[in-house]
């Protein structure tokens, strides 16, 4: 009799504080991208009373005036078992090339005024970052700061991203209130810069969360929280989980390769193919502490990556950064330089990188020798960020030390012939050539005047003996 009791008193007093709650101030401010250009998606949490009810508002005022937000727009709301609602509004009809200000929230409780900014109309380049294995470290702070100059249009997450469960896997419940302090760290670059996400093997806790934070706190484009892919300017984005069913015949190995599939056959209008997820492909930090590359999932996944030549793959979970030449089972398809004067033309397999050096503590664990698919490999905390355009991808590795360019590269799928500006000296082969020219020229003519053929053959060795002569 006192269980049907207690939770009668429970539900009760739960419906009592939900009716009276009062909206929470806003925070934990960060942006994402539905791929459409004229769009932004608004997300940020309030810390409610109860883990059933958010009261806190839903709105987002905006504009191109920071004194004066004219426009409005409400959204939902979502939250799991923890107090933390987070709220969703996409903001559409946007003009390209336009700095937009606005603020969040609603009923007496609005955050401070944020802005970012729109692409160009058919802008020249866009420039996208890529870290993984972030966390709240002074040393994933140090990163976050450094990258807020870089003026990212977009940022990829390959996974864990706040570290709320350090054991990962499914293996414990993390303290959800590191969620909160991660997203308010880096509420500066997220609130300018859309980021998107993959699930890494630390966004899963035990029963009864599960993935609940990470599907919670997200937006993704698609049905899938788990995999997903949107198109954003010249690249055709693809975001796969190595934490979930990957094998062939699963429904996520059936979905990928139905995308790429699209995606390669649209190259037309998205010219570059860029897939990431956590456990690398390849990685050859394996000693020690490290993990290495993940061989179940490449042997599942990869084939799809060379049959539908993905241009990158982007992951984390080692916490280092590399670089492979292009590769497929471990065979290099180009070692060219990968400079800007020797790129990667259209080498035929995929270049992979493992960006996961963004904050939590390095793993230093190189495997020696160094592989032969290992292009370039250094223990240090930093980011990457590239530069797209129709025809090319300048990819940089950032050291956080001295925010020099530790590692770049250029992939690029046109090489441009340079046509000469100015007539060239005469030189003898040029001689011969034009008085050749006009040798086939003469001869042409005659058979223009649909001359008898043996007077043909007369007046062809005749003009090729006056040549010999001037000879």
């Amino acid at each position: 009799m006192r269980w049907p009791t207690l939770l009668f008193i429970f539900i009760f007093t739960t419906l009592i504080i939900a009716m009276n709650g009062e909206s929470a101030e806003p925070e934990q401010v960060h942006l994402a991208t539905t791929g459409i250009p004229e769009e932004m998606v608004v997300q940020w949490g309030t810390e409610e009373d109860t883990t059933v009810s958010c009261p806190s508002g839903n709105t987002v005022e905006y504009g191109i005036d920071n004194d004066n937000l004219n426009l409005s727009k409400n959204g939902n709301n979502d939250m799991y078992l923890w107090t933390t609602c987070t709220h969703t509004t996409l903001l559409s009809n946007l003009n390209p090339n336009t700095t937009y200000y606005y603020r969040v929230g609603g009923d007496g409780e609005w955050s401070n005024v944020y802005s970012f900014k729109t692409l160009e109309e058919n802008p020249d380049k866009i420039i996208i970052g890529a870290i993984a294995d972030h966390g709240t470290s002074s040393n994933a702070q140090e990163t976050t700061s450094n990258m807020e100059g870089e003026n990212l249009n977009l940022v990829i997450h390959p996974g864990d991203i706040s570290y709320a469960n350090g054991a990962g896997s499914g293996n414990s419940i993390g303290d959800q209130s590191v969620w909160d302090e991660y997203q308010n760290q880096i509420e500066s670059l997220t609130s300018e810069s859309p980021h998107m996400y993959a699930p890494g093997n630390h966004e899963e806790d035990s029963e009864p969360y599960g993935f609940d934070a990470y599907e919670s706190r997200f937006f993704n484009p698609g049905p899938n929280s788990f995999w997903y892919s949107f198109d954003f300017e010249f690249i055709h984005f693809v975001s796969i989980s190595s934490e979930h069913e990957y094998e062939p015949g699963s429904t996520q190995h059936t979905w990928l390769k139905n995308d790429l599939e699209d995606a390669n056959e649209n190259r037309g209008n998205y010219p570059w193919i860029v897939v990431f997820a956590h456990r690398p492909m390849y990685s050859s930090n394996g000693d020690g502490d490290g993990h290495g590359s993940e061989i179940e999932f490449r042997e599942a996944m990869e084939s799809l990556l060379f049959d539908y030549q993905v241009d990158l793959a982007i992951w984390g979970h080692d916490h280092h950064y590399e670089r492979t030449y292009p590769v497929f089972e471990e065979e290099v398809y180009s070692n060219n330089s990968g400079t800007q004067n020797d790129p990667f033309y259209k080498p035929g397999a995929t270049i992979h990188i493992v960006a996961g050096m963004a904050g939590r503590s390095t793993y230093d664990g190189l495997e020696e020798p160094q592989p032969l698919w290992s292009a370039y490999r250094e223990v240090a905390y930093g980011y990457t960020l590239f530069e797209a355009t129709n025809t090319s991808i300048n990819y940089k590795f950032i050291r956080n030390s001295d925010m020099q360019i530790a590692d770049e590269f250029w992939l690029v799928n046109t090489i441009n012939v340079q046509e000469p500006t100015e007539t060239p000296e005469t030189n003898y082969n040029q001689t011969n050539q034009t008085e050749d020219t006009s040798l086939i020229n003469q001869i042409k003519e005659l058979n223009y005047l649909e001359t008898p053929f043996i007077i043909i053959i007369i007046a062809i060795t005749a003009i090729f003996n006056l040549k010999f002569r001037k000879k």
